[in-house]
């Protein structure tokens, strides 16, 4: 017997849900690639009521994926900027699809509301994942995560077409 999957988009209800999977994915999925100084400024950025500010913006999509009846991960797409800005699954449910659901379910998103690509800042830890997914690196780059802390990433790239 299989366990159903769901992919929906985000309620209020969710934010906590949401927020530890971000978290776990960053403190431990981050972990074998980025300094716990990285780690610790990239976590006091999260809250659960920043994904509340994402549900009341009409250019942001704010998706989670439910697997074995509990959210496990989660996208949100910013379809004026054509930018991907997060996709994270919990540590503890990795390698069972989930993110390559999210990924497609964002992607036509993306395609349905008119656009022609995909862009992202991929941790150094994502990159295998999307290029796996087709996307292509554009370069190095940084995000500022406070005034003290930079983390390296790689922005990215897909063209997107229809299925």
């Amino acid at each position: 017997m299989s366990l159903p999957t769901v992919l929906r988009p985000a309620k209020a209800s969710d934010c906590d849900d949401i927020y530890q999977a971000h978290l776990y994915a960053v403190r431990y999925t981050c972990s074998s690639t980025y300094n716990e100084t990285i780690l610790t400024a990239w976590s006091a950025l999260l809250s659960p009521e920043s994904y509340l500010e994402t549900m009341a913006l009409p250019n942001k999509a704010l998706w989670v994926i439910e697997y074995k009846g509990h959210v496990q991960g989660f996208f949100q797409l910013d379809t004026a900027e054509a930018q991907l800005d997060a996709l994270y699954v919990h540590p503890f449910v990795f390698k069972q699809g989930l993110g390559t659901a999210l990924l497609q379910r964002a992607e036509k998103i993306a395609f349905e509301a008119g656009l022609s690509f995909v862009k992202l800042y991929a941790s150094l830890n994502s990159v295998p994942f999307y290029e796996l997914n087709d996307y292509s690196t554009l370069g190095d780059a940084a995000l500022h995560l406070n005034p003290e802390v930079t983390v390296a990433c790689q922005l990215m790239r897909k063209y997107l077409q229809a299925d």
